[in-house]
């Protein structure tokens, strides 16, 4: 017996919803489950899988057990993946023998001891990705038959449908996210979870050289131990659901280095569809950090004296070296710092600096 009318509609509520809230899909796939006696769910891509794929709870450890000890590496059920993308819904037994499921290491040392045996598997496109929709079963409760899984089939027009919008949706947000970094003077890039680069904005294209360059969506940087530490991040973006923190050092031949930073990326920019994890921020100390007269004499009421001075001391002259570019004596430097200092509540110069170098001030 096929899905009712009310269970459709419920199922496509949430489809909806999760079109507009990534964090959704999980119920979406839920409701999936329950239409063909699963008992839970995941998304998976075709052909390259990547961590943080939604799930339902039932097989979050199932799921996290998949990718953590490789099993995505090899997975056996890939044999269905032809049939799957023909349109066909596949199960174990049209893919393998009871002898071969009996005998398999991916069945006796993943799914068993998870509690699981039996799954049923169609698939959708979702831009240029092909995605599967893999519903699981309990080992006690035998494998699925034909004519139960049946209407999965039938359901994937309306999976596919909703996942183009999340992705189309995915992707305006990023950009949103990108551009808007570029209009503060932020470098940045986007990383999906195996740290592969899906965005970057025009400040961050223009640092690209031969120390620092993205190059077929693969993040390259020539200095080893900025490499180590790179790939080390995209490791542990695939095991955490936010990027861990520090900074990395990309040492750049006759220039000042780089600093990258690692960000959480906002939820509404990480469609599963899209698979953009964090925002990887990039500073370039070699870039003119002086913020602008105007700006600083508008924002703190300051002279046109005074924040000359502060800008010059904001981009690392000394007091003497400011003092020599301005025409004015040390000691009236001193005079116009004092004042500085009093306008923007701080007393020390390396405080004055950390207040002033941000880019907004520019």
């Amino acid at each position: 017996m096929g899905p009712t009318d009310d269970t459709l509609r419920r199922l496509d509520d949430s489809l909806g919803e999760a079109a507009l809230d990534p964090s959704r899909w999980g119920a979406v796939l839920g409701h999936v489950s329950t239409l063909v006696g699963g008992d839970g769910a995941m998304l998976l891509q075709s052909h390259r899988r990547i961590p943080g794929v939604p799930c339902t709870p039932e097989v979050d450890e199932l799921v996290a057990a998949y990718f953590r000890y490789g099993w995505h590496l090899n997975d056996l059920r890939t044999r269905a993946v032809p049939r799957v993308m023909r349109g066909e819904v596949v199960t174990d037994l049209d893919i393998l023998t009871t002898e071969e499921i009996d005998r398999a290491p991916y069945y006796n040392d993943l799914l068993r001891p998870h509690g699981y045996s039996w799954f049923a598997v169609a698939g959708f496109r979702a831009g240029a990705e092909h995605w599967a929709v893999s519903v699981q079963r309990k080992t006690r409760r035998g494998p699925f038959e034909a004519a139960g899984v049946r209407p999965l089939g039938g359901l994937m027009r309306r999976l596919g449908e909703a996942a183009a919008l999340s992705e189309a949706l995915g992707r305006a947000a990023l950009d949103g996210t990108l551009g808007g970094l570029d209009q503060i003077a932020q470098a940045a890039l986007a990383l999906d979870a195996t740290g592969r680069v899906v965005g970057a904005n025009t400040r961050a294209e223009a640092l690209f050289d031969a120390a620092f360059r993205v190059v077929g969506g693969s993040l390259r940087v020539a200095d080893p131990r900025a490499r180590d530490e790179i790939a080390a991040l995209a490791e542990a973006l695939q095991h955490r659901s936010s990027p861990p923190a520090g900074l990395v050092l990309v040492p750049r031949r006759d220039r000042r280095p780089l600093i990258l930073r690692a960000l959480p990326l906002a939820e509404a920019a990480r469609s599963p569809f899209l698979n953009a994890r964090a925002l990887l921020l990039v500073t370039d100390l070699e870039a003119d950090r002086r913020p602008d007269p105007g700006v600083l004499a508008q924002a703190f009421g300051l002279t046109a004296a005074e924040a000359r001075l502060a800008a010059l001391l904001t981009g690392g002259a000394s007091l003497e070296e400011a003092a020599g570019t301005l025409g004015i004596a040390v000691e009236t430097g001193r005079s116009q710092l004092k004042a500085v200092f009093a306008k923007t509540g701080t007393g020390r110069q390396g405080a004055l600096i950390s207040l002033l170098g941000a880019p907004g001030l520019r």
